[in-house]
């Protein structure tokens, strides 16, 4: 037993509700605390129903309206205050106070309290004993009356006189001071609780004279712990709530629970809610349970416990290998790439892939694999991390593919021009050697790759460029015209064998490097001097003397076309033969002259008029047989020399070479041609085998 001489806290009622007009939510938390005659009302006022006034209404056992204001039943307390204090109420009556809100939306309903004016309570646990005592100023007619009854009653004398048989309630029924109530009541149950009182009427509470409060209260049921977060994460703030219940009669009597929790030593209490600011990846597994304790001092039982799992992620967005950018080359494989993240739970995985401005979904896996990759599936590829509980909270990572090709050539221009926007792919070009020629190709590769101009007889550096989106523009190394002939141009980037195209270059130039016989040639009357000269020329030239002499001149194409040997006499038959003589090679692109001079000369053996006579005869059939365009003729022309003499050499076959460096700005490297070799003219020597 327990006697607690203090002030009464009595919650709301729900079930003692009026009805009232309007929608503004009734007040809550409705508390009447009891000092001496004075009651203090407090309530709780919501902050979003627009509250403008509070009324309280206060009624007594009898239902009689107790005026709190001189001329109204009621009070209105303006916002925001939420108590008002009544005073002068009389001791161990009941008395029924309502609340309600006045708001800009209308009137709420009353929220209703029953509450009885005394400072003497008595709490027992159910199935315990309990002794009340109290005391009481009158000495005779009056009876002792419990929930359920009269207990006994006092008659004149002090004579006590039992209204119960059995043993429910126990008392000295021999007392001399009738005045000082003591009562024992065994077992109690909850149908004992309420307000036992002194009265000389048992109807009228208002004549009640002493009085106490029994309370029957259980041990706090076994508390229930949750989480305001179904699902927290990581820097979360999260609140738990304990909520345990003590079973008291009468309902309406506050328990005054408090709590305890266990697992975690951080975070802050606030009466029945434990908070913890900011979770982290360390809180998991932490096993979190709680504990009610009533204001008697009983213990429930622990609560379940919450086990914290705090959710996080996706962190640490990788993929394995780690590239942020990947060559692949195209037709083989791309991956398998490894993306992985730090989620809890395991987070959904997602392979985009982007070329231009929208993300297409590749898988839904962890790995990215593509099988014979093409180069138009070279990109961004997007490893999306999305939190199953959360799915706006994603990361990513992204990596490059870049897929390499082998060198393709689309289009293909060649011109002397600095630009030009057409395209051709024609297979022969001209030119004149003068010229700086431009190239310019249109190349689908990845990467770049190197440009080389190759042909049978020159090697040539890597060329030089410049790039604008798939167009490269370079320019030709310096080409004479002895370097006319077939060139492969390769575009080659080390994947398989690129590609080439060929085309044929014709370059053009006027006659030059004119190889001569003898400039001086010392010799006597009656003789024929041969003059054979070797000279470039593209196109074919043409030759003349410069003054009469009486022969023609024979060209003849060696092995290319731009080289030509030249065949010509002088037939000295006076001394007016003797001088200068002047040769005029020209084509289109010009002339050049080269001189001879013919001077006497002592001891050389005569010249027969048999050979004369010889050579004069093949040169008139040659003129015949050219005028009459007689094809396949065949001259034979000998002239032996008597009298040798140490001259140059000159190969008939002309197929000898020798290597000569050269350097370009177009190309990267020195390079080398191939020559024809300066021939020499043989001491003995004939015209033979022209063939026209």
């Amino acid at each position: 037993m327990e006697l607690i001489c203090v002030f009464i806290i009595f919650l709301v009622d729900l079930s003692s509700i009026m009805l009232a007009t309007g929608h503004t939510d009734p007040p809550t938390d409705v508390r009447i605390d009891i000092i001496d005659n004075t009651a203090i009302i407090s309530w709780m006022i919501p902050s979003n129903q627009a509250v403008m006034w509070s009324r309280i209404q206060l009624n007594d056992s009898k239902d009689d309206n107790v005026f709190l204001d001189s001329r109204k039943p009621y009070k209105d307390i303006p916002f925001p205050y939420s108590s008002f204090e009544i005073a002068n109420l009389k001791m161990c009556s009941e008395y029924y106070v309502g609340v309600k809100f006045i708001g800009q939306d209308g009137n709420s309903e009353y929220t209703i309290q029953t509450f009885w004016m005394t400072n003497t309570t008595f709490t027992a646990e159910i199935h315990e004993s309990v002794t009340l005592s109290w005391r009481t100023s009158l000495t005779e007619l009056f009876s002792v009356i419990a929930p359920m009854g009269v207990i006994y009653m006092v008659e004149f004398d002090s004579n006590i006189i039992s209204n119960t048989g059995g043993t429910k309630f126990k008392f000295d029924v021999k007392t001399l001071d009738v005045s000082t109530i003591n009562i024992t009541v065994s077992t109690v149950t909850k149908a004992d609780a309420g307000l036992y009182r002194s009265s000389q009427n048992y109807y009228r509470d208002m004549n009640n004279n002493g009085c106490c409060v029994l309370v029957v209260t259980t041990t706090p049921e076994n508390p229930v712990l949750t989480i305001d977060h179904k699902h927290p994460f990581v820097n979360d703030n999260i609140t738990f709530t304990c909520t345990a219940t003590v079973q008291r009669w009468p309902r309406y009597i506050p328990s005054n629970i408090s709590y305890q929790f266990f697992g975690i030593t951080r975070g802050y209490i606030n009466n029945n809610k434990l908070i913890l600011n900011k979770l982290t990846k360390s809180d998991k597994d932490i096993a979190i349970s709680c504990q009610a304790t009533d204001d008697l001092g009983k213990v429930s039982n622990m609560s379940e416990s919450i086990i914290l799992d705090p959710y996080y992620g996706p962190d640490n967005v990788l993929v394995k290998p780690d590239y942020t950018v990947i060559n692949v080359t195209e037709g083989t494989v791309l991956g398998p790439i490894h993306c992985t993240a730090d989620c809890n739970p395991k987070c959904i995985f997602n392979w985009k892939f982007r070329r231009t401005k929208n993300l297409a979904l590749v898988n839904s896996y962890q790995n990215l694999t593509v099988v014979d990759i093409q180069k138009n599936q070279a990109g961004i590829y997007r490893c999306s991390v999305i939190h199953p509980y959360d799915k706006k909270i994603r990361s990513k990572t992204d990596i490059v593919v870049n897929v390499q090709y082998s060198s393709q050539i689309r289009e293909l221009w060649l011109s002397d021009k600095i630009e030009n926007n057409e395209w051709s792919n024609a297979k022969i070009y001209s030119f004149n050697e003068v010229v700086n020629l431009k190239i310019k190709l249109s190349i689908e590769s990845n990467p770049d790759p190197q440009l080389v101009l190759s042909t049978s007889l020159i090697t040539f550096p890597p060329l030089r460029y410049t790039k604008k989106g798939i167009d490269f523009l370079s320019e030709l190394p310096s080409l004479r015209c002895e370097d006319s002939g077939n060139y492969t141009i390769q575009a080659f980037n080390g994947i398989n064998y690129g590609d080439t195209r060929s085309v044929n270059l014709m370059i053009y130039c006027k006659p030059r490097n004119v190889i001569l016989d003898l400039k001086k040639i010392g010799t006597k009357l009656n003789r024929t001097e041969d003059i054979v000269m070797q000279i470039v020329s593209f196109p074919k030239p043409t030759v003349e003397w410069t003054r009469t002499t009486g022969f023609i001149w024979m060209v003849q194409k060696d092995k290319y076309d731009y080289r030509y040997r030249i065949y010509s006499a002088i037939n000295i038959e006076s001394e007016d033969d003797f001088g200068e003589y002047g040769i005029r090679v020209c084509n289109r692109f010009g002339c050049i002259v080269e001189n001879i001079t013919v001077s006497f000369e002592d001891g050389i053996g005569a010249v027969t008029k048999e050979y004369i006579g010889m050579f004069a005869a093949g040169i008139t059939t040659l003129v015949v047989g050219l005028i009459v365009l007689i094809p396949g003729t065949i001259f034979v022309i000998r002239k032996c020399i008597l009298g040798l003499r140490t001259t140059k050499k000159i190969s008939v076959e002309s197929d000898e070479y020798i290597e000569v460096h050269r350097s370009n700005p177009a190309v990267s490297e020195p390079y080398s041609i191939l020559q024809p070799q300066s021939g020499m003219i043989h001491n003995e020597y004939c015209i033979h085998d022209i063939k026209d």
